[in-house]
This record gives structure tokens, sequence and C-alpha cells, in this order.
């Protein structure tokens, strides 16, 4: 059977087979319409076309601005935020995320890191080197210089840090350290004048050590001690190192 609908099977002779003729032009009528709206009024495509947003997380601002404009699409910068990661200046969040389809000139709000939050100094006093050197890097810190003090604390403690505990300091900054040599109750003893193998013997026994031993022309025989640092007399740390300048 033919589906074609046959016009002069309507008869416009009866009541009913004008009503359906009627009803038969309406809807032609209605079709021609949409077709002109569609076609004559509105040419463009009414669908536009979707563009997946690319991934732009890691890269400086201007590099993703670019990345997304030749994709079509619009920025919009929603401040930054700390990261410990990602460097400042690089995007650390984008809104909606990579692959979403998004129809061209859409709006992509991106948020840039402001570097890594500060971290605050732990306070390490009372700990021994090894010990404080472990928490300051798991903090995000690194050791800087590292000073010996007399302290009444023992020798090898940590007294102090350079900057104070509980300071707020960047990410990787350098932590410096003073480490007691212990208390200064030990007298340094005079060796000046004595031979260096005398001069040794005496500190030993005082609980001191040589230290550095620089030579210079004098009056007087081979190995003469002619000065000492720290003098004689000073209160200083058991261990501490006294340097000697003798006769070659």
């Amino acid at each position: 059977m033919s589906a074609r609908f046959d016009l002069r099977r309507l008869r416009p002779d009866t009541v009913r087979g004008r009503e359906r003729l009627r009803a038969a032009l309406l809807l032609a009528a209605a079709a021609l319409g949409g077709y002109f709206v569609t076609c004559v009024a509105y040419p463009a495509p009414l669908m536009t076309r979707d563009y997946a947003v690319g991934r732009v997380l890691g890269l400086p601002l201007d590099e993703a601005e670019k990345v997304l404009a030749e994709e079509g699409l619009k920025t919009k910068l929603d401040g930054e935020r700390a990261d410990p990661v990602i460097p400042a200046g690089h995007v650390v969040w984008q809104d909606p995320p990579p692959g979403v389809a998004l129809p061209r000139g859409a709006v992509v709000h991106l948020t840039t890191s402001d570097g890594a939050a500060p971290v605050s100094v732990p306070d390490v006093a009372g700990f021994e080197v090894p010990q404080a050197r472990q928490v300051i890097e798991v903090a995000g810190l690194r050791i800087g210089e590292v000073d010996t003090v007399p302290n009444v604390a023992d020798a090898g403690v940590i007294v102090a840090t350079r900057p104070p505990g509980g300071t707020a300091r960047p990410a990787g900054s350098k932590v410096g350290l003073l480490v007691s040599k212990g208390p200064a109750d030990t007298r340094v003893p005079d060796v000046v004048g004595l031979d260096q193998e005398e001069a040794r013997r005496r500190l030993e026994m005082a609980g001191l050590k040589v230290g550095k031993i620089a030579m210079r022309a004098g009056r007087g025989r081979a190995g003469l001690v002619l000065q000492q640092r720290p003098g004689p007399g000073v209160l200083s740390p058991k261990e501490t190192r006294v340097d000697l300048l003798i006769i070659p």
C-alpha cells in the first residue's frame, strides 16, 4: 500500500471531507513555516560546535591563556593560592577541568600558585644535632651554619636556632644552629714559653686540646710556644681547642 497522502480522497463536497482538507492544509502550512524559520530566518546551525577543554595545569598563566584561546575559549583569573610543588605564577587549578566539552567563547576559570606556604621553624632547643636535623628537614627546611658556643647545656645539645623557633620562613630556607660546647668551667693553662710537646700535655691534662699550629720566627729554640689563643686564665668548655704560635 502506498503511504502517500492523496488529497483527492478528501471529498470537499461533504462536511467531514472539508474538515479533513482544512486539517491537511494547516499541517502543510506549519511545515512550510518551520522550513522558512530554520533555513531562511536562521541559516546558521542551531547546535554550535563544542570544544574539549585542554589541560593547562602547571603551565605559566600566559601560556595557559594562549592554549585556551587557540581552542576558542576565554579565561578568567580567580586569584592565587599556596602550593608546595607548583611554582608561583603557574596554573594550580582550572574550572571546568580538562576534557570537559564547552561551546566556543565559554569561560574557563584559572587559579595560579603563589608558591609554597611559609613554614614555621621548629623549636629544636635541647635536641642533639642529628635529631634536630631530621626535624628541620621534615618541616621542609634545611640546615644552615652550625656554630658552637659555651653554655650550661651538655656539649652537642642545640641551644637555639637562627631564626628562632616559631618564625615563618619560605619552604627550603636554611636554619642555623647554635650548639653548646658545654659549660665554660675549665681554666686555660699558661703554655707560653713551653716546648710544643709539653704545651700539648698541659692542655690535655686540663681537659683541652691543641688547635691550629702556626709558625713564626723568633728568639729561642725551635718548638717554643710564643703565643696561645684563648689566653691563659680564660674559662672555656672542656674539649676547647687552644691555638699555638711556635718557633719553627
